[in-house]
């Protein structure tokens, strides 16, 4: 796909467009009429998702972004088709345009779930010397429908909330193109340590070179490495460590200064990474399913998709994402970016909920 020229991208999508639509243009009377906006949108999407490895330019960025829009617009009328058929069954009939009002409107409060993360917060005590705030940042996918712009919003919306540290469990670009060191400039703005653990899709293209990248802008990649400082102790586990080289990493945590923090894009494996009694292990990659009831497909393969759970002393924390791959709505979950409070045993320290975030200046 990366060797594919402008001329042969235009190829597919005009022999594409033609096969995929000669019956409906021929047989169609109007050839206005929805049917034909709708094969020509179909089409455009398997065309579009045809090219999502190939290179970015402006014909191949508007099939991919076409393609993620409508399919999830699409899935998003299936619920819509679904009400109609059973209003249908009690006697109430619906038409067709309905129907896309509806999987228009279900559209745009996806996209503002997707778009508008929220903050979720989760409060940890233990054998600390001080409080500590934490954040966390997962797979915000820039690319080819978030940018750089979306990117400086959360970094200006989340500095508000004046974290001690930033953790970024992986997938921080979409990995289909070429990196773009300015897609990953506006992490430069936090004024405390910053953490990155890679995903799958940081691993697609030029992983060494968004690595470097995030170093340029004083981001700190944990690709199989630990981190300890007087105040605490970071574990990465990057997308292509190995489960061997995992292990030995794990039992490199033990003794070390509390808290004791595990990062990994997947949460797989889990058992392994509470070896070492963690304070806490921040994941990502599952999205919470992004649209339902796709999350109870993602439940086959992964034991936990979303929030919190307790094993022993140790908080697993799986966050449903701070933006989407694909499209670009939710539906049954949010976007979000979540703050851990780690405070000493029998601190009376207020949850974060409960405290007022920075003003805005």
């Amino acid at each position: 796909m990366f060797g594919i020229t402008v001329f042969g991208q235009i190829a597919i999508v005009v022999g594409s467009l033609f096969l995929g639509l000669h019956y409906v243009l021929i047989e169609c009377t109007d050839p206005f009429s929805g049917d034909v906006l709708i094969g020509t949108l179909g089409s455009m999407t398997v065309v579009g998702y045809a090219l999502i490895k190939a290179p970015r330019n402006f014909l191949t960025r508007f099939l991919v972004r076409t393609a993620f829009v409508w399919s999830g617009l699409a899935f998003l009328a299936g619920f819509a088709f679904v009400g109609q058929f059973l209003l249908s069954q009690a006697g109430f009939l619906i038409g067709d345009g309905a129907i896309w009002l509806s999987a228009g409107l279900l559209g745009v409060v996806g996209f503002l779930r997707a778009k508008h993360p929220r903050a979720r917060y989760r409060r940890v005590e233990g054998a600390y010397n001080t409080s500590l705030r934490f954040l966390q940042l997962t797979d915000l996918h820039i690319g080819d429908i978030w940018s750089k712009r979306d990117l400086a919003r959360i970094v200006r919306t989340t500095s508000h909330y004046r974290p001690d540290c930033v953790v970024i469990t992986g997938d921080l670009l979409d990995g289909m193109e070429p990196v773009d060191p300015e897609l990953v400039a506006p992490l430069e703005e936090y004024d405390v340590p910053v953490y990155f653990v890679s995903g799958n899709h940081d691993s697609y293209t030029e992983r060494e070179a968004l690595l470097e990248a995030l170093r340029d802008v004083g981001v700190t990649p944990l690709e199989g490495a630990l981190e300890e400082k007087e105040w605490m102790s970071v574990l990465g586990i990057g997308y292509q460590t190995s489960n061997e080289e995992s292990e030995a990493l794990v039992q490199s945590l033990r003794g070390r200064q509390r808290p004791r923090i595990v990062l990994k894009h997947k949460p797989e494996r889990l058992d392994t990474l509470l070896e070492a009694d963690p304070d806490a292990v921040f994941c990502g990659h599952v999205h919470g399913g992004q649209v339902w009831p796709l999350g109870y497909l993602a439940s086959i393969e992964f034991p936990q998709i979303d929030g919190t759970c307790w094993y022993g002393d140790t908080m697993v924390h799986v966050s449903q994402g701070s933006a989407t791959w694909g499209p670009p709505f939710r539906l049954g979950t949010r976007s979000e970016f979540t703050i851990v409070d780690f405070v000493p045993e029998g601190s009376d320290a207020p949850l974060w909920r409960d405290r007022e975030p920075e003003k805005r200046r």
